[in-house]
């Protein structure tokens, strides 16, 4: 069975707003192996039922706390092929590796 994803234990040390969580639990759901992905701003705003001003806000106090990043251009599709994107998000390596580097994530929203 493999129709689920994981979500780090740090996630929920962020005091995250229920929209933040919402947003980023999608986004790593959308996430390939190098943790980028390109969903629409309608899709994520469908995907997680707030509106598309919602996630736009939520999307920039993501990037914001450094949680994500987003960039606009290309990226490579399923079968390797380079398509346009309006923005391209990827989750912070950290997020995996080090939980986020806590003291300061949590020290400066505390």
């Amino acid at each position: 069975m493999t129709n689920f994803f994981m979500i780090p234990n740090e996630v929920f040390d962020l005091q995250l707003k229920p929209a933040q969580f919402a947003v980023l639990c999608y986004i790593m759901r959308c996430c390939d192996k190098s943790n980028t992905c390109y969903p629409s701003m309608r899709k994520i705003a469908e995907s997680c039922s707030i509106s598309e001003t919602t996630a736009r806000k939520t999307i920039y106090e993501l990037c914001e706390r450094n949680i994500i990043s987003k960039a606009g251009g290309f990226a490579i599709g399923k079968f390797g092929k380079i398509q346009s994107a309006p923005y391209v998000y990827s989750v912070n390596p950290d997020f995996f590796d080090e939980g986020f580097a806590r003291e300061n994530l949590i020290a400066s929203f505390a």
